[in-house]
């Protein structure tokens, strides 16, 4: 009967992988993108401001953009190492621990 249950609700989550992972992947950049913003200030703050403009373009348009593009495939396979009868219950303790980063880091201001 467990199994059965757990099969239900992991099944429920399966088709929607690729978003669930997608919203993750969006909300820990999100949560971290400021502190990457600072790193690389910090590397660039003595360049032309053209330079540092481009540097930040290629940042949010390249960087960002790959970072979202190349981890949702592995965040979907990593989210399906327990099996796939335990898909439902990983995505929702991961959805919880990210929360709870995102609520760490916003007292952190």
């Amino acid at each position: 009967m467990l199994t059965d249950l757990l099969a239900d609700f992991s099944g429920w989550f399966r088709p929607h992988l690729t978003f669930i992972a997608s919203a993750l992947i969006a909300t820990i950049l999100v949560i971290y993108g400021d502190r990457i913003n600072k790193a690389v200030w910090a590397l660039v703050k003595g360049a032309h401001f053209i330079v540092r403009t481009l540097v930040f373009i290629a940042l949010c348009a390249f960087g960002y953009g790959a970072l979202a593009v190349y981890l949702v495939p592995l965040l979907k396979k990593l989210l399906l190492l327990p099996g796939s009868l335990w898909l439902g219950p990983v995505v929702v303790l991961v959805f919880v621990l990210v929360g709870m980063l995102a609520e760490k880091q916003s007292r952190r201001g």
